[in-house]
């Protein structure tokens, strides 16, 4: 019977057939993971079980296996049983890759969120919702929110997407101008956010007043509290309107930027109304 000629390829046909330089198949070898035959002539060839490893290799490349896990591989006794343990690691890295790209586009989608509200909203007053948010942390100061943010941040991924509220009181002065007085502050996440933060978030969570509607206006404020002054405009709208507004208010930190060539924080008040 006839023997079977086998296949041999020269480096330079390898090269062009894999994309590959000679320099990297020769690195690839002297790391032990790819093997090549001389011939007679001295030529390096490659033999078809060489150009099936090879495709074995370039194919664990992709999926970002490292070389010295390539090395374990080649070297093993039973690669099988070696390979489930480093798919295993790979697929919880690329798992957290991919939470981590959620995460950061959530936040995008956020921060695009409020720069198209302070585009087309600011100094505008309205009706609107009072937003569905979780209530994370019920009470704090507006010093200490800013500790808590940084803190629970750190410790629960995608928590940076949490907010101040802010509830405040005002009333009317004897010199017919407004007093407002800070009341309480929560650290809340909006409810559309929640499936893109690590924070153990059940059913027993608070959550923000349902269904309460309220006069509502988008400030450039001078600093993260509203002034007497950003909340005159909105009580005047409400009074103009026939609407019967709460003594409370509540405000929520948007963003900061610039405005007219002045740092300006972005501050988003609500007015609960009758």
């Amino acid at each position: 019977m006839e023997k079977t000629k086998k296949a041999k390829y020269l480096i330079g046909d390898v090269a062009n057939l894999m994309g590959l330089s000679r320099d990297t198949l020769r690195y690839y070898e002297k790391r032990g993971i790819l093997s090549s035959q001389r011939g007679e002539n001295g030529y390096r060839y490659y033999t078809d079980q060489d150009i099936s490893r090879l495709i074995s290799i370039l194919y664990q490349r992709k999926m970002d296996i490292g070389l010295r896990d390539m090395e374990t591989l080649w070297t093993s006794e039973n690669s099988v049983d070696d390979l489930t343990a480093i798919m295993d690691s790979r697929l919880k890295e690329e798992e957290q890759t991919i939470r981590l790209h959620q995460q950061n586009i959530a936040r995008l989608q956020l921060t695009k969120t409020s720069c198209e509200d302070v585009r087309c909203n600011l100094g505008r007053i309205s009706l609107q919702e009072f937003p569905a948010a979780y209530i994370i942390i019920p009470h704090t100061d507006l010093p200490k929110s800013v500790e808590q943010w940084f803190s629970y941040s750190q410790r629960y991924p995608g928590l940076d997407m949490m907010y101040t509220f802010s509830e405040f009181s005002w009333c009317h002065t004897d010199d017919d101008r407004i007093h407002t007085e800070h009341k309480n502050s929560q650290l809340v996440l909006f409810e559309n956010l929640k499936d893109y933060v690590d924070y153990p978030i059940t059913d027993s969570t608070p959550k923000t007043p349902q269904s309460m509607l309220c006069v509502s206006s988008l400030c450039g404020c001078k600093s993260l509290t509203p002034s007497p002054e950003d909340l005159l405009p909105m009580i005047h709208w409400a009074e103009k309107q026939g609407f019967m507004i709460s003594q409370h208010f509540y405000s929520t930190y948007a963003s900061h930027g610039r405005m007219d060539g002045l740092d300006t924080c972005f501050v988003r008040i609500y007015i609960p109304v009758f």
